[in-house]
Parts: C-alpha cells; structure tokens; sequence
C-alpha cells in the first residue's frame, strides 16, 4: 500500500538518494548566508511540487496475499507500547484492539510507562498469559534480547511495530514487522519548512528522543535534506529529549535554543505529540517572529493545533489503517504464512489547505479515505 501513484512518482523523481550524514549537534552546507535568490525560489519551487503530490488521499493497493484467519478466534494479542498513556499510543491500542476483534481476537494493551523494566514486565506477563503474538509497538527489539528469546522458545512471535524504515532491515531475529515510512515523512517535514521559509536559508531546530528507533533515519535525513533541497546557508541545530522527558524538558530546550540562535526559523519535531511542549517554548523565546512547526504522526489533538494556526503541518498517518498493516501482519505471524515485505501504512501532507478532510475537530482516522477496511475484511476471509 502507498500514496496515490501519481503523488509518489513526483517524490521520487524529486528526492535525491539518502546517505547518513556526519555527527555533531548542528550540520549544513556550511555557508553561513542567508540563502535566496534564483537558487532559493528554485528550491522552493522543487519541494512545493513534492508536498503538493503528498496532499493527496491515499490509495489502497496490493493488501499481500489472502489469509484465512478462522482459526485465530479466540486466541490473544498482547501489545507493549513505548508509553500506554502518550495520545498517539492510545489511540493506535485501541485501533488495533477494535481490528482484532473483527476476527475474534482478544486483544491486551500492557500499561507500559517508557522505562525498559515494564517492557521486560510486559513480554515475561504476555508469556505467561500463553499469547498468540507479542507486539513491540516502539519499544527496540535489540534492547529486549533475553525476553524475545524466551518468547521466541514459548513458541511466540513477537512483532516490532512503527520501529524501522519500511526501506530499512528488521532486528536480527526478527522474522516479522510492521514497518513504517519515517524517512519519507521526515523528507516531507523539512521540504515544507523549505517552502515556508520562502526562499531564506532555513535554520532548523530538530527535536528528537535518540532511544527511540527511528530518530537516527529521520534526524539524519532531514540533514541531508536541508543540506542537498534547501538553500544555500541551511543547517540543524539537533536537541535530544528521552520520551519520558517530553513534558519537563522540551520547552526548556527549545527557549534555550531559539535565544542561542536568533536565526532558527522552523522546528522539526520528529514525533508531533513534542509540539504541545515546543509552542510554550517558542513562544517565550520568540514571540516577536514567526518560528512554524513542522511535524510527523497526525494525532487529532496536534491536526487541530494545525487548525488553530499553531502547527504548520503534520505529516500524517492514520493510526486506523496503521492498526490493520499491525494486526495484518500479527495474524500472518499467528498463522505461519509468510510475511509482507516493507508492511506499512501511507503518509498524507496535512496543513490548513486540507486540514477540514480530517473533522471538525478533528479524528483519528480521517482524511484517508475508507476502502482500506473494506479490503482488509476482504484479505482476512471476512467479507
């Protein structure tokens, strides 16, 4: 499944390959200016095409192979969330356990705090419980070796979700998962505070939360980003906040950043949830100029601050389709049929050109249409 075949062509005809780039707190090209120009408006132009492509309403297409999932009625998924209580987690829980049910699975949220004991806690309960799948959704597979082993001898599979780059590898040991577009979206996020800029070098503040699996991808493509489709004088100033610390220190780091460096003019959040923490900061730090947000999730609490005007843009998912290409994948595992290759959910651009598609305020699971649960039932023998 993917975006609207036209919308990707645009994207890929318009991204350069993507290569790690070097360490350090801040990188760029180097060139200290302040951009613009013929070269500025040209690279203006060239991103506006991909996010206008990447507004589209996704398209549902090639689902995998038919599975017959009678047989898993009855049986129970345990899930193990990064943190039970954060709203884009809430939301994506109940979405899986609302898809299971269709097909009569029992389905079990851990109450997870961020801390790896109640990771280690959850898979040692979910075992215990005889599940018929664990699923890691954020937690890294590589930090919970000696549980997955003993899950893996229990005779269960355990599943990562929303973990790695659909383009990327999974863990060792890991035979299936349910991947996601993170550099993609992380692409998207500093090719929009390219447009917004307007021609200017952009001077980006990334946040990231490091232990978490993405972050590495994404921080380093939105640097090789700003440094090959940004204007010359583009760099990131990169600040780490563990996810346990998003509401006692984001703020802090963002007002410290924004008064150390006058020029940041966009905010890179690379989970968007960050944002409800980084607009009291920008606004202590710089209420006299325009600091815009750009981010990655599309939990409805951060669309309507998009609504409001305090979010720029959200690089969205739906955390409805995003539950069937999780529970999909949980079954295939249950089942021993093989896996789907780079299993994800699809990316849409929302901003206030389109944020109306996702309700009024708005909801989980808006904006992307409706055929892919139809298919899915379909898939599944349900329908």
């Amino acid at each position: 499944m993917r975006i609207n075949k036209t919308a990707l062509a645009v994207v890929t005809a318009a991204t350069l390959s993507l290569t790690a780039c070097g360490g350090g707190s801040s990188s760029g090209s180097g060139d200290t200016g302040s951009g613009g120009g013929a070269d500025g408006q040209a690279k203006v132009d060239a991103a506006q095409k991909v996010i206008d492509a990447a507004k589209a309403v996704p398209t549902t297409e090639d689902l995998g192979a038919a599975i017959d999932v009678a047989s898993l009625k009855g049986k129970t998924i345990y899930s193990i969330p990064i943190d039970s209580k954060a709203e884009f987690y809430t939301a994506g829980e109940k979405a899986m356990k609302e898809v299971a049910a269709k097909a009569g699975v029992n389905f079990v949220t851990f109450p997870s705090d961020g801390s790896q004991t109640s990771y280690q806690q959850g898979i040692s309960q979910a075992i215990n419980a005889k599940a018929g799948a664990i699923l890691l959704n954020g937690p890294l597979p590589t930090t919970l070796g000696p549980q997955i082993d003993a899950a893996n001898k229990a005779g269960i599979p355990v599943i990562p979700l929303h973990l790695t780059d659909k383009d990327s590898p999974s863990a060792d040991g890991i035979e299936y998962e349910a991947f996601a577009p993170f550099n993609e979206a992380a692409k998207l996020m500093a090719l929009d505070a390219v447009v917004g800029a307007k021609g200017e070098a952009v001077h980006a503040l990334i946040i990231q939360s490091s232990e978490t699996g993405p972050a590495k991808g994404m921080v380093e493509t939105m640097e090789k980003t700003l440094s090959d489709d940004a204007p010359s004088g583009s760099k990131a100033t990169v600040v780490n906040v563990a996810v346990p610390q998003w509401s006692t220190q984001i703020q802090g780091q963002v007002q410290s950043a924004l008064l150390k460096d006058p020029k940041i003019n966009a905010v890179l959040p690379i989970y968007d949830s960050m944002a409800l923490y980084a607009i009291p900061g920008i606004k202590q730090a710089a209420s006299n100029r325009e600091v815009p947000i750009y981010s990655f999730n599309g939990t409805p609490s951060i669309l309507k601050l998009v609504q409001d005007g305090s979010v720029a843009m959200d690089v969205a998912e739906n955390p409805d389709w995003v539950a069937y290409v999780n529970i999909d994948t949980a079954f295939r595992a249950m089942l021993g049929a093989d896996p789907i290759a780079k299993a994800s959910g699809p990316l849409r651009v929302i901003d206030s050109s389109n944020v109306a598609d996702t309700g009024n305020p708005p909801e989980s699971g808006k904006g992307f249409g409706d055929e892919y649960q139809g298919a899915f039932l379909k898939v599944w023998g349900l329908s």
